[in-house]
């Protein structure tokens, strides 16, 4: 489990410049984003941030999110909280440089767009009367509407996020305006390009959904991640118009997700 408490200790260090979270437009009312009742296939995870059911048996998420005693943590789905069984890490994980961690973002942000952060949780049962999403394999991202969800702090664009607002749960819409071998960008426009629901992600929403509708039919296709930075790290402002934020790109993933499900 020593990989997993080395990612989950470097990654606090990283997305927590600021308590981030979705964050709402300023000319739209706040409630219009709350949700009462979660996907059936929204996964809270022990610690904070979220996952996707994917198999009765099988959640995925984002690797930062993983605490070293994981396998003694409950997973809460739905009105349901499941144990652990088995956590695999995506092989292609590497350590963040220490130097990367303070200071000038540059080089940690050229880091980021080779790194991977996706690992698949494996429950000890199948959830009962569950209803996976079933996750994207195509390539065919780029300027789709997505809508995103988490439960972290909120705030709008003008104000940015807002320490101590989070719990509820709430959606976000964006469109795909980045496609990256591992990852999937957006952008938390305003004005005439934003959409009605227009929202950014940040720390507090890690690992929630991302999902497109293609032909009639929802698939899974990211999982918040992380933010871009310029400047200096510890001068982040997070939640502003104009910032982006980058996502688990679950096509990159699909073969190895299938195939890690199979073997195991």
């Amino acid at each position: 489990m020593k990989i997993i408490q080395y990612i989950y200790l470097a990654c606090i260090l990283i997305f927590s410049f600021d308590s981030l979270a979705i964050v709402v437009r300023h000319d739209v009312q706040a409630s219009n984003y709350e949700l009462e009742k979660t996907p059936s296939f929204f996964v809270d995870m022990p610690d904070g941030g979220h996952g996707a059911l994917i198999a009765p048996n099988w959640v995925v998420t984002v690797a930062h999110l993983l605490p070293p005693n994981i396998i003694d943590k409950t997973l809460q789905i739905g009105e349901y909280e499941v144990e652990v069984e088995k956590v695999i890490i995506h092989p292609g994980i590497t350590d963040i440089p220490e130097s990367m961690l303070s200071g000038d973002a540059t080089d940690l942000m050229s880091f980021m767009m080779t790194a991977h952060d996706i690992a698949l949780v494996k429950l000890s049962s199948d959830l009962p009367d569950s209803t996976p999403i079933e996750i994207y394999s195509e390539n065919k991202e780029l300027n789709q509407v997505i809508t995103g969800y988490g439960r972290g702090t909120t705030g709008n664009g003008i104000t940015g996020s807002i320490q101590g607002t989070q719990g509820k749960f709430r959606l976000l819409q964006n469109r795909i305006e980045e496609t990256h071998t591992n990852w999937l960008s957006i952008t938390f426009d305003s004005g005439e390009k934003a959409l009605e629901l227009e929202g950014i992600d940040g720390s507090g929403d890690s690992g929630g959904p991302l999902i497109m509708t293609s032909k009639g039919k929802s698939y899974l296709v990211g999982l918040f991640s992380w933010d871009y930075i310029e400047g200096n790290l510890e001068e982040f402002v997070a939640g502003h118009y104009g910032k982006k934020s980058y996502q688990v790109r679950i096509s990159t993933y699909s073969d190895w997700i299938r195939k890690t499900m199979s073997e195991n």
